[in-house]
């Protein structure tokens, strides 16, 4: 297996990753918010935008040298009203299924956790959705404890 930096030719791989990602947090939380199709070509440029940005790094699982079967995006933010200054976000994580346990989510976070210690990042966030006790139980082997609760609810349901 390799890691490496996604490239403009990875998009369709990381869209269709990215689409599995979603599937899986909605299959976890009925509350999670749905992406519209609008908003697909949204999550696109989003990538887009991180794979030209020098301080975000997507990275990519290849397995057999060609396959990419998982990947990892994450940003660095300059924090000027807190301490730590340095945060690192990782925002988002997927393996596909036939390939999780097998420690290509592990290998692509340590990748990315060097690219923060090269951008001299302090903190570490991430945020996943409740429910999902796959992220919850992978997050906790870092050492990851939730510190802020996000609550969702329709507003119908409240009125």
């Amino acid at each position: 297996m390799k890691i490496r930096p996604a490239e403009s030719s990875d998009f369709n791989t990381l869209m269709k990753l990215r689409l599995s990602l979603q599937k899986h947090t909605e299959k976890s939380n009925s509350l999670i918010w749905r992406v519209t199709e609008g908003g697909m070509e949204g999550l696109k440029k989003e990538l887009e935008e991180m794979v030209a940005d020098e301080d975000s790094r997507i990275l990519v699982a290849e397995k057999d040298g060609e396959e990419i079967v998982g990947f990892i995006a994450g940003r660095v933010l300059r924090n000027e009203k807190y301490r730590p200054r340095w945060v690192g976000k990782i925002s988002l994580l997927y393996v596909e299924v036939k390939h999780r346990r097998q420690g290509v989510g592990k290998s692509l976070v340590e990748k990315l956790l060097m690219f923060f210690n090269s951008k001299n990042v302090e903190d570490v966030t991430l945020r996943y959705v409740s429910g999902n006790k796959e992220a919850e139980n992978f997050w906790k082997e870092f050492e990851f404890d939730p510190v802020i609760i996000t609550a969702n609810q329709h507003l119908e349901g409240l009125i």
